[in-house]
């Protein structure tokens, strides 16, 4: 089976440096690491990241989680006892949409264009008092690969700075396929975004480690849902990420991810010309329209795509998408991806 519902890209050397990394850890210190960490960043822990994000500390708590969904389901847990409501685009990652659904969070849908989130669209809906959390995927966002401009960026930042307790959640898990991302929200509004990172994507899935930056202040106690909904982290992938944050080595992987998407996306352009699709040079995902009942046929042939209505917070839509993440090196795809195109034409 051809899988094209799994997103995580990897390249085969990101064994070779883990194997690398745990040959050198130090015999004295191996078995604290078989332990959860009673405080698993130190200050030097949180400069590291904090640079990586190329963000101000000052500004922010860090909170360290095994992945970004922990922390996207742990902040829907904190948020719950503050608000119902959810500013949120009409597509967008299923994981969120499950998580706040199962929460009974109520979705109120903002106008979007080809960047994201219209800046206008959102002051009309945040006049009304209700949400207090909006939910932002500015770049390569999930299904879309919108990304939006510093500009855009800077004016839904005056649009929230206007309202008294209202946050972003701001979820950049594409960011890294960016050559050149514009500034995160994270960096032009500090004091109202909590920013999830997380190392699966840029490195890979066993890597579980991810970090949370947060106003100063606002999360208090959050660390205990972490603990209750995970068992907190494993200062071994903790050590591991900041050891990959720190040095060129992550650099040089994340720059081979993307020269390998974009070569993969060259010739994607051949297979589905013609066709309506929405990608990103850099990107490992496809926003692809097409009739969502085609997903049965495509599974019959081998191929597996996810339903569209997934992404839509509405159930309804007329895209489905591709994911290269787990089969781009794979010598059966591009003849599945042919398989589909020909489907459509």
């Amino acid at each position: 089976m051809l899988n094209l519902r799994v997103n995580y890209p990897s390249i085969p050397r990101e064994m070779d440096v883990f194997k690398e990394y745990c040959s050198n850890i130090n015999p004295s210190l191996a078995s604290k690491l078989l332990h959860v960490p009673y405080q698993s960043l130190d200050a030097s822990g949180e400069a590291i990241v904090f640079n990586w994000l190329r963000a101000a500390p000052e500004h922010s708590d860090l909170i360290s989680l095994p992945s970004g969904n922990n922390a996207l389901f742990c902040v829907l847990s904190f948020f719950r006892s503050i608000t119902e409501h959810i500013a949120i685009e009409p597509t967008t990652f299923p994981g969120f949409k499950m998580g706040a659904a199962g929460m009974n969070y109520q979705f109120h849908i903002i106008t979007t264009d080809e960047e994201g989130m219209l800046p206008e669209a959102l002051a009309a809906h945040l006049k009304t008092g209700k949400s207090k959390l909006i939910y932002l995927q500015p770049t390569i966002h999930n299904p879309t690969c919108n990304v939006m401009s510093l500009s855009r960026r800077q004016a839904i930042a005056e649009v929230v700075r206007a309202y008294e307790d209202v946050y972003i959640l701001e979820d950049d898990a594409y960011r890294f396929l960016h050559p050149d991302p514009p500034p995160s929200f994270l960096t032009i509004l500090p004091e109202r975004t909590m920013h999830v990172h997380s190392m699966s994507k840029p490195f890979n899935p066993m890597l579980r480690a991810a970090y949370l930056a947060a106003p100063k202040g606002l999360l208090q106690g959050i660390e205990n849902l972490v603990q209750l909904t995970s068992s907190g982290t494993s200062q071994l992938f903790t050590d591991f990420s900041l050891y990959l944050m720190k040095g060129e080595l992550l650099k040089g992987i994340i720059r081979d991810k993307q020269q390998a998407a974009q070569t993969l996306q060259e010739k994607i352009g051949q297979i589905f010309n013609g066709l309506s699709y929405k990608t990103f040079p850099s990107s490992y995902h496809i926003w692809l329209k097409a009739d969502p009942a085609l997903a049965d046929q495509w599974k019959e042939m081998n191929i597996d795509i996810p339903p569209g209505a997934g992404f839509s917070v509405t159930d309804h839509t007329d895209h489905i998408r591709i994911a290269l993440g787990m089969s781009w090196d794979q010598a059966e795809l591009l003849p599945g991806l042919q398989a589909i195109a020909d489907t459509l034409k």
